[in-house]
């Protein structure tokens, strides 16, 4: 009985948390992008960036002002067989002091969420794949911040 209380307890408190990251306070920004590809060319690559930094934007956040936070994206891939095993990973980076006896100043990840896809078309389901995440961290950060 006690078993099955703890578990019952434990998937109802999920069903209230939003995110397991803090995404309060955030509104600076710092674009990075990496790109490990070999089908993406450089017009395709800052066509990316236009379409994220838009999309952040439009939620509110601003780039270029003191002291952002880094927005992550980084795209690998490697081709097997004509078909391309891409991984796309965004996160936010930021200066942090851990909680240990030292303090120690670190730079960690504060937000992080990747997908792999397999794909025969790479760029644009790449550029899906990458709008996907941007929407759940946009979602997430919603949630934060009501």
């Amino acid at each position: 009985m006690t078993k099955k209380l703890f578990i019952l307890l434990l998937l109802s408190s999920s069903l209230f948390s939003s995110s397991v990251f803090t995404l309060d306070n955030i509104k600076n920004l710092k674009f990075h992008f990496t790109n490990n590809t070999y089908f993406m060319e450089k017009d395709e690559k800052q066509e990316i960036e236009k379409f994220i930094k838009n999309k952040l934007q439009k939620a509110g956040f601003v780039f270029g002002e003191v002291d952002p936070i880094t927005f992550v994206v980084k795209v690998k891939s490697i081709e097997i067989d004509e078909v391309h095993v891409i991984t796309v990973f965004i996160g936010l980076a930021e200066d942090v002091t851990t909680k240990r006896i030292d303090k120690i100043e670190t730079y960690a990840f504060t937000y992080m969420a990747d997908t792999l896809i397999e794909s025969e078309d790479p760029y644009e389901d790449t550029l899906e794949a990458i709008d996907f995440l941007t929407c759940q961290f946009l979602t997430a950060y919603g949630d934060d911040n009501e």
